[in-house]
């Protein structure tokens, strides 16, 4: 989904939430949720995957862009520890609540 059409359905209250999905390394990856259940990663307008290079560049995007506030955010990492040690792959991310502006 392009971020503009992220920002125009956020304002239509179509969007549930928004991921900020942490991965290996400087990997950010944010996922839309909408309220009608589809998941779609948010592209710029080349169609490429935004990636922030941290969660404070991922929140300062969303801030400049603004209209963002009310919206649902949270970070969301894989914790791959399980599977290194032999336990069962299958496991739920970790999922924690944020706030734009608390610690910037």
């Amino acid at each position: 989904m392009k971020f503009d059409r992220f920002k125009q359905l956020t304002g239509q209250s179509a969007i549930k939430e928004l991921h900020i999905e942490s991965h290996e390394g400087d990997v950010f990856v944010l996922r839309v949720l909408t309220q009608s259940g589809e998941e779609e990663v948010l592209e710029d307008e080349h169609g490429q995957p935004l990636r922030p290079q941290s969660l404070g560049e991922a929140r300062k995007m969303l801030i400049d862009a603004g209209g963002f506030e009310a919206l649902p955010l949270f970070l969301v990492q894989q914790v791959p520890y399980d599977e290194m040690i032999g336990l069962d792959a299958r496991q739920e991310a970790h999922k924690t609540p944020l706030s734009l502006h608390a610690g910037l």
